[in-house]
């Protein structure tokens, strides 16, 4: 079944990328499986993930830090940290399985 442009790997990033509980609130983000998921858009999907579990880090840490009377970190450097991993994880697993299902599926939909 594999066609050259399609792997083992491509199956299992679309499939689970496929499925709306993955999604969640974050479901408005996801393009047709003819469109490609362009920077714009894993940018936004990045910021909203990074900033809302980033944050949640941000007052662990800070609560860990005061236990052990330690200085916290600064309130922006874990969601920060979290977009830029999110960002970087989501370029090099999702964005190319999806990329190259969209673009298969587009040339096929021409035809």
């Amino acid at each position: 079944m594999n066609d050259g442009s399609r792997t083992h790997l491509d199956e299992f990033f679309t499939r689970f990328v496929d499925t709306d509980e993955h999604w969640g609130p974050l479901l408005f983000l996801r393009p047709r499986v003819t469109q490609s998921l362009n920077t714009a858009r894993v940018l936004a999907l990045s910021v909203l993930l990074g900033v809302a579990f980033g944050l949640l880090g941000s007052i662990l840490l800070a609560l860990v830090a005061r236990a052990a009377h330690r200085p916290a970190i600064d309130v922006s450097v874990f969601p920060l940290t979290m977009t830029a991993i999110y960002f970087v994880l989501c370029q090099a697993t999702f964005v190319p399985a999806w990329n190259r299902r969209a673009l298969r599926l587009a040339r096929r939909d021409s035809v």
